[in-house]
């Protein structure tokens, strides 16, 4: 420690050397030193990119995982949106399809029990039009629309006119 605490007043720098020359030898290991010199500069510079490089990948590593935890919220509240929506759903469903089995008959409810909400929509809709039924057959009774009632002399000219066909048919009838 003494050492180092002793400042020197030597002059540095331009101090006579003596020339000496140096060997062949003493060059060819000065010439390979100053070659493993720059090879290992140039990995001491390599190393420090690199590092610069990981530092650089971490920050962004943790900007993208801020990134994610920021889409990772706007997902799950879109999530507990969807799951509202689904139930909402699912009630709808459940009591449209209790609906339409209510007019399913008896025989076929339990076909229809796991079918698909628009099948059974579709087959309930065709089962509950009501087709036209050919009307009861009376004997001697025409089938006009438009029935005449028995006193046509009581009838205006207009009605006349517009049934007359039907009251003379009534008429060579009777």
């Amino acid at each position: 420690m003494s050492e180092e605490q002793q400042v020197s007043n030597e002059p540095v720098g331009n101090i006579d050397t003596s020339n000496t020359e140096v060997a062949l030898a003493d060059a060819s290991v000065i010439a390979e030193s100053k070659k493993y010199r720059k090879r290992s500069q140039a990995a001491e510079t390599r190393v420090a990119e690199l590092e610069a490089q990981i530092n650089s990948f971490e920050t962004n590593k943790l900007k993208e995982k801020e990134e994610f935890k920021t889409l990772y919220e706007k997902v799950s509240v879109e999530n507990e949106q969807n799951k509202v929506t689904a139930e909402k759903w699912n009630q709808y469903e459940a009591t449209k399809r209790e609906q339409l089995l209510q007019q399913v008959p008896d025989e076929e409810k339990a076909e229809w029990n796991d079918s698909p909400l628009n099948l059974l929509e579709k087959y309930v809709s065709k089962a509950n039009t009501i087709q036209p039924q050919n009307p009861d057959h009376v004997v001697a009774k025409t089938r006009q629309i438009n029935d005449i009632p028995q006193d046509w002399t009581k009838m205006s000219k207009d009605d006349k006119k517009k049934n007359w066909s039907a009251i003379v048919s009534n008429y060579i009838k009777n």
